[in-house]
């Protein structure tokens, strides 16, 4: 059986530490897609920083944005699934959560920008409640949330106790907790993904470094942790490659190309 799509997140997994894509990286990907393969870029990155790398890189296809809360088709970048949280959600929740929470900052965000509180980022355009500016419209995607008496960790588990039957909440590895509508995760978004390309979870092969990609590496027929990832991700994994800043992605990706185990066809 070959691997008809390959699945990578980003920062800490494709992306070196200094934020880039490797030549070598490039060409694996560039091998891929030659080979008939289908190349996603899954991540809990909003569209409006994935799409340009997704045009850099010259992929087609999709990428899965915002933790899958967002599937956009290539190139153009249109919406094609969105998973939004509700207004109403949203207004339950936040209050549940500060009164446990009472230095809670907090940030929405859509795919093409985000509305901080001064709580969560000192900034002239930050405001002092996102409840505030739920009236304006914007589809949201994910919410992040910081709290200087908490960790992240911490805070993903309060949020996921207090809210987890509205709301689910991650951690990717940035220094906030990452919340999305219940339900709504990578593996869940790719699944969906895949439905329609007529593609099975055993033909696709995943890449990952953060709790966050613990969902979407158990679902992927092939799930692949990169030497730098938590503890519980290298646990999980089917196989651990190199680091992201030792091309462990392309490692990968190289040694399955030239055994004929990537592309399109069975």
């Amino acid at each position: 059986m070959k691997f008809k799509l390959v699945a990578s997140d980003l920062d800490g997994t494709l992306l070196s530490s200094a934020g880039e894509v490797s030549v070598r990286s490039r060409a694996a990907l560039a091998g891929v897609q030659a080979a008939g393969g289908v190349v996603v870029l899954i991540t809990g990155r909003p569209s409006r920083m994935v799409l340009p790398l997704a045009k850099d890189l010259g992929l087609s296809g999709h990428v899965i944005c915002s933790n899958g809360a967002a599937i956009h088709r290539l190139p153009g970048g249109e919406p094609e699934d969105l998973r939004t949280l509700s207004p109403e959600v949203l207004r339950r929740a936040v209050p549940a959560l500060r009164s446990a929470c009472p230095d809670l900052g907090l940030a929405l965000e859509w795919g093409s920008g985000m509305q901080a509180e001064t709580a969560y980022r000192a900034a002239p355009d930050s405001v002092s409640d996102v409840l505030e500016v739920l009236d304006a419209g914007h589809p949201v995607l994910k919410v992040m949330a910081r709290s200087a008496r908490l960790s992240p960790a911490q805070l993903t588990e309060l949020i996921n106790a207090r809210c987890g039957d509205e709301l689910h909440a991650s951690l990717s590895g940035a220094p906030f907790a990452e919340i999305a509508a219940r339900g709504v995760h990578k593996s869940a978004a790719l699944a969906r993904l895949c439905a329609g390309l007529g593609i099975r979870a055993g033909e696709v092969l995943a890449f990952g470094d953060a709790p966050n990609d613990l969902p979407l590496l158990s679902w992927a027929g092939c799930g692949v942790a990169v030497a730098n990832a938590v503890p519980e991700v290298l646990a999980l994994a089917a196989e651990v490659t190199l680091s992201n800043d030792e091309d462990g992605v392309a490692a990968v990706l190289e040694r399955l190309l030239v055994a004929g185990k990537i592309g399109s066809g069975s």
